[in-house]
């Protein structure tokens, strides 16, 4: 087993080294440490000797961070923050964890899947209040002020943290009163006659891949929805075909509600993310880390 002793030292002297940026001087650094300016000065050379950069310009008066100190500030500052953090995290944990955290996630996923976790969320950590906002719409974590957010599809805000909490497959669908009014498609190119339900509202196509090769099949309605839970509602009304997530339609297909429609053209799965700005409070963090960790009731 290797000497984690080594690793030991550079992530102290990150800690320092952060701490020192941060207080503005050595001097105000080592006050913050307890430590002498001898010490954090050896910490802070011997992270520079193990770069093989300087990372800081210093005299008695003027401390400036170089380019490479810049760069490198981040990496320890984030060090320093995640630590803390884990710290707060478990003093919270030890006693009964308290505290608040606002949520969104759309209705119709989170009705099925999200709520019967936040239930057993507040069975187990009463003392934490729950703001649970139902949209479809993506809103703007930061202005709303929301700290966790449930969403699909890829993450357009590189600023935010994403974490996949779903993968779920999908397929395409129709009513039964739908294919015996307008004949069930025998193939792919036969698909762009047909009727779709519109989700999102921008939809005009559908990506199929049939023996490994990727298709684009142009598609219409006259149904456009920007709510999952009417999609579904449009497709058992016999509105026409629309992709659906295998937890709307596993026991509609079973029950012979809806019917899948050209079975040999798989569809891409719809991914679930749990989305969170970068730094999020300890009863967050604790709400994050249970979706992340628990498996997600079935529908």
């Amino acid at each position: 087993m290797s000497d984690p002793s080594p690793i030991l030292d550079e992530l102290r002297a990150m800690a320092v080294f952060a701490t020192v940026v941060r207080s503005g001087s050595f001097a105000a650094g080592a006050r913050a440490l307890g430590l002498t300016r001898a010490v954090v000065s050896h910490h802070i050379r011997a992270l520079e000797a193990k770069l093989g950069v300087p990372l800081a310009q210093r005299s008695t008066r003027s401390f400036s961070l170089t380019p490479a100190g810049e760069a490198f500030r981040v990496h320890c500052e984030r060090l320093l923050d995640e630590a803390n953090d884990g710290i707060r995290g478990m003093e919270l944990l030890r006693a009964e964890p308290r505290g608040e955290v606002r949520i969104t996630c759309s209705h119709h996923f989170g009705s099925k899947r999200i709520m019967p976790a936040l239930l057993e969320f507040r069975r187990r950590y009463p003392a934490i209040r729950l703001h649970v906002s139902m949209n479809d719409a993506n809103v703007d974590l930061v202005q709303q002020g929301i700290e966790l957010a449930v969403r699909a599809g890829p993450l357009a805000d590189s600023s935010l943290v994403a974490r996949r909490l779903v993968r779920e497959p999908t397929m395409l669908c129709a009513a039964p009163a739908y294919l015996k009014r307008y004949r069930a498609p025998l193939s792919v190119a036969e698909l762009e006659q047909h009727r779709w339900v519109l989700y999102p509202p921008t939809q005009r196509a559908a990506t199929l891949r049939i023996d490994g090769k990727e298709i684009q099949v142009a598609v219409k309605g006259d149904v456009v929805t920007d709510s999952a839970a009417s999609r579904l509602a449009f497709v058992l009304a016999g509105e026409g075909i629309a992709r659906l997530p295998a937890y709307d339609a596993a026991a509609l297909l079973a029950s012979g509600d809806l019917v899948r429609v050209l079975p040999e053209a798989e569809t891409a799965p719809l991914e679930i993310f749990l989305v969170h700005s970068q730094r999020i409070g300890p009863s967050a963090r604790l709400l994050r880390d249970y979706l992340l960790n628990e498996t997600l009731p079935a529908p």
